[in-house]
């Protein structure tokens, strides 16, 4: 009997061990990312000398920069564990902040001096502390973060080979990580720099995650490609080399800018990436960035998600930015309070009056929901990608496949992965089609739209809302950028008519698929444009019915419902350096459409039906084989195996004892 008890009392020692283990490996979907972690908090400012560094701006000898930021970290100082690292970046913004009376936005305007001085009278905008609310989110999982004040150059001249200064950000972010090895390195460092706080031996500088937003997110771009690709800028060896241990593991961008330098734009190949995508953008009013998410798709090599956040507007992001000017040009409902009372900026600054600061604000301070958003994307993607305990299945709640809690917004996801998926249509194959559909390439369909779009600016008094800060001359309109219209196909289906259009693929090169992905996208421009009246005549929502075609059966369809999220079609092109006359065609924010297989299996067509009219955008559709799904679970699925079979045969020894 004592044996028989001691058999039992491992076998169910092992149960519980079992059923933890599968807990850990299985996580549900139901994991709310908004809540804090079991992590006390620590927080701790640190902050260098203004210098003139040469490694930081080697093009220039009078361009002054500090090392300055904050730190936030698990406050748990009986533990040894060395933590993973994120990086936060903000983008450009005024530098000093007018006093204004209780209960009103903060107005900002002007830029500090070289030695980081504002105007009397008036505060230094601490735009790294709009990031607190994330610093002190990860941090309770166990992350150190720093977020950088960028004060020094945030509105300081160009300088050779870097006009908006985003590679001299990507050096203070290098920089930043030298002076982190310092206070890992030495006890003393870190107390002397921390305000008393000892960091040593907490930092695992083999996991660090990037986020920048605006210009911050081209900073992060860059500092990726210049440490872990050696490539984008003429000293990029030097701090590939000087960096050598450094892994960044992961790069999150929000509303980031895409202009590149020279006329060459860098992307992220070798590490998963992410953008949010501000559906009511108020300062990327190109839309450039968009463009990035496509050209993702001809050099990525890991993960991407791209988050489309309906209803938010570029500022809201960071909770020291209060300021924005309403856009939103579609089908979208902003994420901010719209009823809220107004003042003139002349009301509370007289100073302001008959000036160009002296608009009509909302007197709100920014957008809870739309902060609160942001951690959860950003939870569950550092959180999959950064740290030796991520796990990669947490970012599947971002794939178009799973549903999102009902407690955040509408949002737009676009995902893919080129190592795990084969594109079966890219456009250029050949379509079935019936007399209800008209099929055009997109980029022939926006140089028909341009001469429409011309004629209808002329002869109105309204301004396009998109123009509205600076509108082109009415007779100097140009059509450029046409390099940057993605590859894809503008579909047409007449209105109160059956549409239909089959795709077939060549079933010797796709076998046992799990998941087909459509990218689509719909919007129209009845707000401006148009002699069209068809596009004024579309209906709101576009019902979509889609068909997957096996080797053995017709699955039945499965119903999309599209919303025109932009009903404007042609923006400024590269608004940076382009004079505003230049125009281009809108960048499409696709979304993924996932079409999940019964079991896997060849696929021979796809059919798709509108049976209300409407347009809609066609990128590529891609097949995703059983053999190249994420492989996190398949350890753990074969330990949970060898732990039943252990199990099993366990029981049957404890059987054969009694």
């Amino acid at each position: 009997m004592p044996k028989q008890n001691s058999f039992m009392k491992i076998y169910n020692f092992l149960i519980v061990i079992l059923i933890i283990h599968s807990n850990k490996c299985f996580p549900t979907n139901d994991e709310n990312f908004l809540l804090p972690g079991d992590y006390p908090i620590g927080q701790t400012s640190y902050e260098y000398p203004i210098v003139i560094d040469p490694e930081l701006t080697p093009t220039s000898n009078n361009l002054t920069t500090q090392i300055r930021g904050e730190l936030f970290y698990p406050n748990k100082s009986e533990d040894i564990n060395r933590y993973p690292i994120l990086i936060f970046l903000p983008g450009k913004h005024p530098d000093c902040r007018i006093p204004v009376p209780e209960g009103y936005p903060s107005i900002d305007i002007g830029s500090a001096d070289i030695k980081g001085n504002c105007p009397q009278h008036t505060s230094k905008v601490a735009s790294h502390l709009g990031f607190s609310y994330l610093g002190r989110h990860f941090a309770s999982y166990g992350y150190i973060v720093i977020s950088i004040d960028i004060l020094s150059i945030n509105n300081k001249w160009s300088i050779v080979n870097d006009s908006a200064l985003n590679f001299v950000r990507a050096r203070i972010v290098l920089r930043t990580i030298e002076k982190m090895i310092e206070w890992n390195g030495n006890s003393e460092i870190s107390k002397e720099i921390l305000h008393g706080i000892d960091l040593s031996n907490r930092f695992d500088f083999t996991e660090i995650g990037l986020m920048g937003h605006s210009r911050g997110g081209e900073g992060v771009r860059n500092a990726y490609n210049m440490l872990m690709e050696g490539k984008g800028s003429s000293d990029a060896i030097l701090w590939k080399n000087k960096l050598s241990n450094i892994r960044f593991k992961a790069l999150l961008e929000i509303t980031p800018m895409y202009y590149g330098e020279n006329g060459r734009r860098l992307g992220v190949e070798n590490i998963p990436w992410a953008m949010i995508v501000a559906g009511c953008e108020d300062d990327e009013i190109d839309y450039l960035h968009v463009n990035l998410a496509y050209q993702q798709r001809q050099i990525s090599k890991q993960a991407n998600y791209i988050l489309q956040l309906y209803g938010a507007n570029h500022e809201y992001f960071n909770s020291e930015w209060h300021i924005s000017i309403p856009t939103c040009f579609g089908d979208q409902d902003p994420l901010w309070d719209v009823n809220a009372s107004t003042f003139r900026v002349s009301d509370i600054y007289p100073p302001a009056k008959n000036t160009s600061y002296d608009v009509t604000l909302l007197k709100i301070n920014g957008s809870e929901i739309q902060r609160q958003t942001t951690i959860f994307i950003l939870s569950a993607f550092f959180r999959a990608y950064v740290g030796q305990n991520a796990n990669p299945k947490l970012a599947d709640i971002l794939q178009p496949s799973q549903p999102l809690p009902s407690y955040l917004p509408e949002i737009g996801r676009e995902y893919f992965n080129n190592n795990q998926s084969i594109v079966v249509f890219n456009g250029s194959q050949s379509i079935d089609r019936n007399d209800q559909v008209e099929i055009t390439l997109l980029k022939d369909y926006a140089k028909k739209e341009f001469p429409l779009f011309v004629s209808a600016y002329k002869n109105t008094e309204k301004i396009p809302p998109q123009f509205q800060s600076s509108p082109p001359n009415k007779d100097q309109l140009e059509f450029n950028c046409l390099d940057q219209i993605e590859n894809a196909l503008q579909i047409n289906f007449r209105e109160n008519s059956s549409g239909e259009l089959s795709f077939k693929f060549n079933s010797t090169s796709i076998e046992t698929i799990q998941f087909i992905d459509i990218q689509l996208a719909r919007r129209d421009s009845c707000w401006f444009n148009s002699t069209d009246s068809l596009k004024c005549s579309q209906p709101r929502i576009m019902q979509v019915h889609i068909q997957i075609q096996t080797a053995t059966r017709l699955y039945p369809p499965m119903k999309i419902s599209l919303k025109s999220r932009f009903n404007l079609e042609f923006v400024r092109c590269n608004a940076m350096d382009l004079p505003k006359e230049q125009i281009a065609f809108l960048p499409v924010m696709f979304e993924t459409i996932r079409i999940p297989l019964d079991k896997p299996e060849q696929v021979l067509q796809l059919k798709m039906n509108v049976f209300n009219g409407g347009s809609l955008i066609l990128s590529d559709i891609r097949a995703i084989p059983i053999s190249t799904q994420p492989t996190s679970k398949s350890s753990h699925i074969s330990i949970s195996i060898l732990s039943f079979l252990f199990l099993y045969s366990l029981h049957f020894r404890i059987i054969s004892v009694e």
